[in-house]
């Protein structure tokens, strides 16, 4: 047995065994339920276990079980695969106040999974128990695996953060409201619950409008009845000043309704800890032939969602050249990237930073050699006319040099992935990066699709995912399909290179239709 990892304690370990099954310690699980039940056993009856916490936990310990490799890793790939169902149902910044609704479209990613437990019904209360350990066990086991692969690097952590935040939210929504209060209570958050009259409730309700609880299907909102009374630093300040809560004296009133807000800041506090501590630990893990491998996978296919990956194998047929930017810019970039080509040429200004560092390494992977790089960066800044060539030479000979790993760590520069140039800051005067889709005014983003002759139809469709769930890589997918017919839009949506890359293989493709057919007719024709 070797030991390989805690996130918690550093190298604190889990043991891994190549046993078809494997022991777990039940105690812990098992007071909690019979404590949360009001019982020392087990019971029969269908409300015994209405105040248990269906095993939701902050993971403040790593697990202390034994495990094979072959369910490790499923356990681990079965949780990635919900994080990415949570990420495309939820867009990029959904409001986390709504994400609870959205969790009936994760059901089934979460059932397949077996990651989610619910209160057991009257004729499996004996049950409940075993599926609680077995959930706890299957749950805690790939959160710790994943916060391993995720900890390396900033926009990992940022991703992984945001989806587990989500997915804490969603839980904690289908909680019972004794199992609610019972699990804030547990917390260490200070509080206790308002219990005032009915005048000075019904005075906290409307001053609170974040109290209103705004049922489906329209009618007048109801207010929620019940208050807990905590230190006013304990809340987040988004809460105070989006009037969530009622602050008097030093002391906030908290709607209950607003209870998942508190936690999930809390929860994303202690995870950004112990992520560091994690980071301290990787690599023995990575260090460890039995799962090594795998959890360089993991950092790998998560990557994919930051930083796109290069690939050696799947080759379109062709590549980027001076000689064929000017067709290929126009019918194979992504919008986000076309749009700086245009934008340097219409303005005759150079790109800033920001834009530079996103279109650089992106002509890189397309397949601009070094020289072919160079002399396209050159050609372009020098039609600004503070730039002459001894400035370009001077000024930005060594940004090219260094995406090509000619200079600085020696390592070049990978094209960055769709979430990450989604998530550039917003453009400042003069300035120019970041996705179109995202970083557009909606009046500016139609002209600019009109400019490029999208259809009516997919411009409208494209309008709807971006107002209607801020879902800026969909509307890249659905640029790509009007830009594309008869192509699904499949292998789009991941990075910009993919988008070049698919965009070649369907001009390839084409082609090779047309040549068929031609072929077909001449043979027809010799025929005849």
């Amino acid at each position: 047995l070797a030991r390989l990892f805690s996130c918690c304690t550093v190298l604190q370990i889990l043991y891994f065994t190549t046993r078809s099954r494997e022991r777990v310690n039940m105690r812990a699980v098992r007071d909690s339920s019979a404590s949360a039940s009001g019982k020392a056993l087990p019971s029969n009856s269908p409300g015994a276990y209405q105040s248990d916490d269906l095993g939701l936990s902050f993971y403040s310990d790593a697990p202390n079980v034994e495990v094979s490799i072959r369910e490790f890793e499923e356990y681990t790939r079965d949780r990635l695969k919900v994080l990415h169902t949570i990420e495309r149902i939820c867009g990029f910044n959904a409001p986390l106040h709504m994400v609870g609704d959205l969790r009936p479209r994760v059901a089934k990613e979460l059932i397949d999974s077996r990651l989610t437990l619910s209160y057991p019904l009257a004729s499996n209360t004996s049950s409940f128990l075993d599926q609680k350990v077995e959930f706890v066990r299957r749950d805690s086991i790939s959160h710790f695996a994943l916060r391993l692969a995720f900890c390396k690097s900033r926009e990992s952590r940022d991703w992984f953060l945001r989806q587990e935040q989500r997915l804490f939210v969603m839980r904690f929504e289908t909680l019972s409201a004794d199992a609610k209060e019972a699990f804030f209570v547990a917390s260490g958050v200070r509080c206790k619950k308002f219990e005032g009259t009915a005048t000075q409730l019904e005075e906290l309700q409307l001053a609170t409008p974040g109290a209103k609880i705004w049922k489906e299907g329209g009618g007048k909102p109801e207010y929620d009845r019940l208050f807990y009374e905590m230190p006013f630093f304990e809340v987040s300040p988004n809460l105070i000043s989006t009037r969530r809560v009622l602050v008097r004296g030093g002391v906030a009133y908290v709607p209950s309704s607003a209870l998942k807000m508190i936690l999930a800041k809390l929860f994303k506090d202690r995870l950004t800890a112990t992520l560091d501590v994690a980071f301290q630990g990787l690599p023995a893990a990575l260090a460890d032939p039995r799962v090594g491998g795998f959890l360089r996978d993991l950092q790998e296919y998560g990557m994919q969602l930051l930083v796109a990956p290069k690939s050696n194998t799947d080759n379109p047929g062709d590549q980027l050249t001076l000689e064929n930017f000017e067709p290929y810019s126009v019918r194979s970039f992504p919008p986000c990237m076309r749009r700086l080509v245009e934008k340097q040429r219409e303005t005759k200004k150079h790109l800033k930073h920001a834009g530079r560092l996103q279109l650089r390494p992106f002509l890189k992977d397309c397949g601009f050699t070094f020289e072919a790089s160079l002399a396209w960066w050159k050609q372009e800044i020098c039609r600004d006319a503070e730039v002459d060539a001894t400035s370009f030479e001077k000024n930005y000979t060594y940004d090219v040099e260094h995406a090509y790993g000619k200079k600085g760590h020696l390592q070049g520069q990978n094209c960055f992935g769709c979430p990450k140039i989604i998530g550039f800051p917003a453009e400042a005067a003069g300035q120019v990066h970041g996705c179109p889709f995202r970083h557009m005014e909606t009046s500016a983003l139609k002209q600019l699709l009109y400019k490029w002759r999208v259809p009516e139809e997919a411009a409208q469709e494209i309008e709807k995912l971006i107002i209607h769930g801020k879902h800026f890589q969909l509307a890249c997918i659905e640029y790509f399909k009007a830009q594309h017919p008869g192509h699904t839009g499949d292998g789009v949506g991941n990075s910009p290179n993919d988008f070049f890359k698919e965009s070649l293989r369907h001009y390839v493709n084409k082609e090779k239709e047309n040549d068929k057919q031609k072929d077909g007719k001449k043979q027809l024709a010799l025929a005849a």
